[in-house]
């Protein structure tokens, strides 16, 4: 689940700059991002993606182009992540208050995340009524067939086994909880 607190920020500006990123050469730097955004999804899926990184000034920068059509970030200091094309369009659609595309998404968040209100996708941090949630390491179906896939959608969901995020929400989406191994 995307982590509320500076992931709708970063993403935003991440999907704004997304167009006009311009590629850069391979630094000990860049190795340390990439090493931490390999975390976010398999081996395979990252050695193909997009890998991009949000600079001091907002701007965006490609730190490897892809060409299995994931692009792959921080989304915070702490959560990585990779989202197909679809799935980056959903989350503009989720900044921007906009309406979600027709079709589904994927996204890989194995590294897991500092959690999210399973009710209010605006929430930036638990209180007694939103029903914050710390899923773990997870995927996430997107798009406007999750509610009817047959998942739990109740706002107390159990983290441990799949369900819908944002059921009343037209960002409706499957929280698919995962097992990593080292």
């Amino acid at each position: 689940m995307l982590s509320n607190k500076l992931t709708l920020g970063t993403i935003a500006l991440v999907l704004a700059a997304y167009p006009a990123v311009a590629t850069a050469q391979t630094s000990g730097a860049d190795a340390a991002y990439i090493a931490k955004v390999s975390t976010a999804a398999p081996a395979a899926v990252v050695k193909s993606a997009t890998i991009v990184q949000m600079q001091n000034d907002g701007s965006m920068r490609t730190i490897q182009s892809g060409t299995n059509g994931f692009t792959c970030m921080m989304i915070d200091p702490t959560t990585p992540m990779c989202a197909d094309k679809y799935a980056m369009s959903w989350m503009q659609a989720l900044l921007t208050h906009g309406t979600p595309p027709e079709g589904v998404g994927f996204v890989y968040m194995l590294a897991g995340d500092d959690g999210a209100s399973n009710t209010d996708p605006y929430a930036k941090g638990p209180t007694a009524d939103n029903h914050w949630l710390k899923t773990g390491p997870h995927v996430m179906i997107v798009g406007t067939e999750a509610k009817s896939m047959g998942y739990p959608a109740n706002a107390d969901a159990d983290a441990t086994t799949p369900y819908v995020m944002w059921s009343q929400t037209p960002y409706a989406h499957i929280m698919i909880p995962v097992s990593v191994s080292p």
